[in-house]
């Protein structure tokens, strides 16, 4: 049996633009400016990946018009935040060592005017990956190599399932 993959922390900051600035003045500001600062803090910390997605008015239209909206499946909807910002680690340590981290504390206040700080959304889990550069990944013999359940929460939370503490 080959060995299990590594099952990570996948942390996501939702966020909105400030309604004052435009998507493109957004899109440069966490390009060109805030990522460039934050990669060198974050890998200090020991993270494994950060990826940043822009949602475009334009594109999300693609979801609410036309084909795709025509068969969207009852009671779905689409997301409107304006930029996902994805976060790899091992441990809720090193997110919360960011967090504390006076380099990034500053980088964040200095993101008062441009992201709307009252909407931000949080999620964490897990990624397991089965297709990439369209090649089925991460599968043996009809199974994935993934840890179960359990065990990737008892991992992951540092508890078992159904526990409270």
């Amino acid at each position: 049996m080959a060995p299990q993959k590594e099952t990570l922390l996948k942390f996501t900051s939702r966020r909105y633009k400030s309604p004052s600035v435009s998507e493109e003045a957004f899109h440069a500001f966490a390009t060109s400016d805030h990522a460039p600062k934050a990669a060198p803090i974050q890998a200090r910390h020991g993270f494994l990946g950060v990826r940043q997605s822009f949602k475009p008015t334009a594109l999300r239209a693609l979801l609410t018009e036309g084909p795709f909206a025509a068969n969207k499946p009852p009671g779905w909807t689409v997301d409107d935040h304006d930029f996902e910002i994805v976060f790899y680690v091992r441990s809720m340590e090193q997110l919360g060592g960011l967090l504390g981290d006076p380099d990034f504390q500053q980088l964040m206040a200095d993101e008062a005017d441009i992201c709307d700080q009252e909407r931000a959304e949080l999620s964490i889990g897990w990624e397991e990956v089965f297709v990439e550069n369209g090649k089925v990944v991460n599968i043996e013999e009809g199974k994935s190599v993934y840890q179960g359940w359990n065990e990737s929460v008892e991992k992951l939370a540092g508890k078992k399932e159904g526990s409270k503490n």
